[in-house]
């Protein structure tokens, strides 16, 4: 039973495959699998994780018709059997001691959940940097740690998989945005801890060939309606929560 599951799914990401893939393959870590989930990707991007699959059987490759990136993270939640779970982008890659660092915060702190620093090429963030290793454990202490209402991206966390399995998180096929944010403030909201961990990034790559940003009007229309959905349900979840007011100056805060 290896120690990490390794989710990638994978559509339309030929270009930047092979650099995600080899920033697994190469991690100071090495009990891990990695499963390639291919949505029906029209690209080589199958074949190439099938030719990492055959020198490598931590590389586990699975095809399947295009259901979106949800559908194809559940079904890696199915196949992991890992002790925790990565959601990784195709697209994205790590540094080599990742799942070393990330995991010895892990066993550390027995934290349900652990947060990882991002950087980026992207103008619409500036990524985050923690200066130390600490936990939260109330919401409010989470939620400010995390930045969970404004970067809610699922690549951040190292999760328990017992803690994900327990409380029967899935992410919902109905949408193809917000749905990692929903997943993360679901999650946050019952994680006994949160550790943070510092000098070890998770590298996140702006791709404008992926299916998140395909420029068909319709496909836009559709993309910024369910932002508006993202939206209120973090809305709806502070207020919820008792951290309305977290919600409000969350801009505010993630600049500081």
């Amino acid at each position: 039973m290896p120690e990490v599951s390794i989710i990638i799914p994978m559509y339309n990401v030929e270009k930047y495959l092979r650099r995600c893939l080899d920033s697994v393959k190469n991690q100071t870590f090495t009990d891990w699998q990695a499963i390639c989930v291919d949505d029906g990707s029209p690209d080589n991007s199958g074949k190439i994780a099938e030719e990492y699959a055959a020198a490598d059987k931590r590389f586990i490759v699975v095809h399947k018709k295009n259901a979106g990136v949800s559908a194809a993270r559940n079904d890696g939640i199915k196949l992991a059997k890992g002790k925790y779970i990565h959601f990784m982008d195709a697209d994205d890659f790590i540094d080599q001691d990742y799942y070393e660092k990330m995991l010895a915060a892990a066993k550390g702190t027995g934290a349900d959940i652990v947060c990882s620093g991002f950087v980026t090429n992207t103008k619409y963030s500036h990524g985050i940097k923690y200066r130390k290793q600490s936990v939260a454990t109330c919401l409010y202490k989470k939620l400010r740690r995390t930045y969970a209402l404004t970067d809610g991206y699922v690549w951040r966390y190292l999760f328990k998989k017992d803690f994900i399995a327990h409380n029967k998180f899935l992410f919902d096929t109905t949408l193809i945005s917000q749905e990692d944010a929903i997943f993360v403030l679901n999650a946050i909201a019952v994680a006994n801890t949160v550790a943070f961990v510092p000098g070890v990034f998770y590298h996140y790559m702006f791709n404008e060939t992926s299916a998140l940003n395909n420029r068909d009007a319709a496909h836009h229309s559709k993309i910024k309606a369910q932002y508006k959905i993202g939206k209120r349900f973090r809305r709806d979840f502070a207020r919820k929560n008792g951290v309305y007011r977290l919600f409000c100056f969350r801009k505010i805060l993630r600049k500081l």
